[in-house]
């Protein structure tokens, strides 16, 4: 290494392709950078950001051309007073420390913000009693009334690693004094317990999830009946303006192409965002955009940045058993330190409804960009599904990009998405109840009867990987249909030993085939819990018998011990699987035959491994005395029918003597 490269550092920043770093800082400086440093250029050279600047914009260097900003302002309102931007200052310093200064991998971008929101917090508790930042964090008593003021576990947390990262910086003579290490490792200390007693995201419950799954899906399907009037008039008045050579003035002949609107079309604008202007409509794109996102994390269980970075061609189409499958191409950023490797994720017909709506609004804003490559370009991550509805040009600028890429949507309307979010019942606490019985529900602010659910996009992760199993956890007919496919799905490409799981799971453990996989444990445990140790059905069985015979006290009553149940099903020590009849405990796989789907086998031998429920076999029984009115007496497909009808009314009988009624 030469003098000149060991007494320059660069910045330690995950770049995309072709990306001009900012500049070098050289070590012998006796100072912080001087305003005029440049900390994010573009690839033609162009500084987007500077050191002095209030704002640092590193959207250019984001693999998938995502807005990544660091904004400095930590104060609610007021102007930017000398006592501000001394502050502002101090930040900035730590800053450069954790880009420039650390001698290890990149900080991802969102990992940097986290430390922001922290630092933030820091500034206003600093201003507030009108000190220094470094006075905060390097003064004990008055770090520690700063941990007491806080009441986020979260933070803390985030705030000891930040601690850690400036302890551990390579130049000492940039170094920032922090509070000794003892106070860290209590605060270290203090981490461990609040992840201990941090509560899981909620699963929904299973009616208020049937019925935003409902109206998420209605949402897209009056999208559709509206889209392309909607666009036609877009289009219009687009290319109206262009052929004039005036694109300043395209918001303008958009309004008057706003007057050729059928009545449907104003009827439906207005009753999505209350009125029928430029600014609305430009609101009711974002808004289906984040619909199409929130569906398709519903029905494959992405995560927020990994269904933001989807390209525009991500679907792939496999053919299996004459079967077609939908798998969504995406890059994950959870591994190799934020540099995002290629995966897939299979969905569902619902799932691939919402990408090709998506598909769809993004080609029409492609369309307007002249993006004629976007259908054959090998670099499929070079154009994004969510293209910013802001790239139609409705706010009368020139049609401009800071980058070379085209920027993603911020996606997320609060007030839209809580039109269809239904209200909290009585029910639905007591199926939280059910679900995890150690937590207090209804004392938490936000799980109040008569409130809306509050919905956030890992709750459709969580509820997905716990509903979608065939487990009988859910007894929700519509929920039932609404999941079947995409819970086929996942069985197929998921489930343990499958080459597809095998082979996503060895790259990314933190792939949802991998949450599926660890939830499966649990879902069936609590279907188990629910159907068979608490059900108020009568059930019959050789495993019915067991629970008789092991679980049940002197009195009678049945002892459910819930973490024992759940350890025994995560030990493979017992399974559980719903069957037409009932269910069945059997470890691994069955060896009655594939076709034997009434289980009359397991019904003549009563299986060890049976459970029957009273009011499913009588619905098989009805089923069964329908079917065979139909079959010709004469048959041998008669003859066996009737065969299993017996034995099917047999077991019914037993059953009755059985539970003694």
């Amino acid at each position: 290494m030469d003098n000149m490269t060991a007494l320059n550092l660069d910045a330690k920043l995950t770049f995309a392709d072709q990306a001009l770093p900012p500049d070098s800082f050289n070590i012998m400086s006796n100072d912080y950078p001087t305003n005029d440093f440049v900390v994010s250029r573009t690839r033609e050279g162009i500084t987007v950001s500077r050191y002095g600047d209030i704002v640092w914009d590193f959207t250019v260097y984001d693999p998938e051309g995502k807005p990544s900003t660091l904004l400095f302002t930590f104060w609610d309102q007021g102007p930017l007073s000398p006592e501000r931007a001394k502050l502002i200052d101090e930040i900035k310093q730590i800053f450069f420390i954790l880009i420039w200064l650390r001698d290890k991998e990149p900080l991802s971008i969102g990992s940097l913000r986290n430390y922001l929101t922290v630092v933030r917090e820091i500034a206003k508790f600093a201003e507030q009693r009108q000190i220094t930042l470094k006075a905060v964090i390097g003064d004990t008593p008055l770090f520690l009334e700063f941990v007491r003021s806080q009441n986020s576990g979260w933070l803390i947390e985030t705030l000891s690693s930040l601690l850690l990262l400036l302890m551990n910086g390579s130049y000492q003579n940039f170094a920032i004094k922090t509070v000794e290490p003892i106070t860290i490792r209590l605060l270290q200390k203090q981490n461990k317990q609040y992840r201990q007693s941090l509560k899981q995201h909620a699963p929904i419950p299973t009616r208020i999830y049937s019925e935003i799954l409902a109206n998420f899906i209605e949402y897209l399907d009056e999208w559709e009946k509206n889209e392309t009037e909607l666009f036609d008039i877009i289009l219009d008045s687009y290319f109206f303006a262009k052929n004039r050579g005036n694109l300043r003035t395209y918001s303008f002949h958009y309004t008057k192409f706003l007057d050729r609107a059928s009545p449907e079309l104003r009827e439906y604008i207005i009753s999505k965002t209350g009125k029928f202007t430029l600014k609305n409509l430009n609101a009711l794109i974002t808004d289906t955009q984040g619909i199409c996102k929130l569906v398709i994390q519903a029905f494959t269980g992405m995560r927020d940045d990994e269904v933001k970075a989807l390209p525009y061609k991500c679907i792939k189409e496999v053919v299996s058993n004459s079967q077609k499958h939908f798998l969504i191409i995406g890059r994950t950023t959870k591994l190799n330190h934020g540099i995002p490797l290629v995966t897939q994720w299979v969905t569902s017909v619902d799932g691939l409804k919402a990408v090709r709506i998506a598909q769809k609004i993004a080609d029409y804003i492609y369309e307007i960009h002249d993006a004629k490559d976007v259908q054959i370009d090998p670099d499929i991550f070079k154009y994004p599904l969510f293209i910013s509805a802001s790239s139609f040009g409705f706010t009368g600028k020139p049609i401009t990009s800071t980058t070379t890429k085209y920027r993603i949507g911020t996606l997320y309307r609060k007030e839209s998405i809580n039109k269809m979010l239904p209200k909290i019942e009585h029910a639905d606490l007591k199926e939280l109840e059910q679900i995890d019985p150690h937590r207090a529900w209804r004392s938490e602010e936000k799980f109040r009867i008569g409130q809306y659910w509050g919905l956030t996009s890992h709750q459709l992760r969580r509820s997905l990987a716990l509903y979608a199993q065939r487990s009988g956890l859910v007894s929700l007919p519509s929920l039932r249909r609404q999941l079947q496919h995409i819970t086929n799905e996942m069985s197929s490409y998921y489930a343990r030993g499958s080459s597809f799981a095998k082979n996503l799971i060895a790259d990314d453990k933190t792939h949802f085939a991998n949450e599926w996989q660890q939830t499966q444990a649990e879902s069936s445990a609590l279907g188990y819990i629910f159907n068979v140790l608490m059900s108020n059905s009568p059930l019959y069985g050789g495993h019915v018998h067991w629970i008789e015979n092991t679980l049940k006290n002197k009195e009678g009553l049945l002892l459910v011990d819930r973490k024992q149940t759940l350890k025994r099903f995560k030990n493979g020590e017992i399974a559980y699987k719903e069957t037409i009849v009932g269910g069945c405990t059997k470890v691994g796989a069955c060896n009655q035959t594939a076709i034997n789907w009434l289980q009359i086998n397991c019904l003549k031998e009563n299986c060890r491994n049976l459970i029957v429920s009273l009011p499913k076999l009588e619905r098989v029984i009805a089923a069964q005395e329908k079917l065979i009115k139909f079959l010709d007496i004469t048959t041998l497909e008669y003859r066996t029918e009737m065969s299993h009808l017996q034995i099917l009314k047999e077991t019914k009988s037993k059953m009755i003597k059985f539970n003694g009624d």
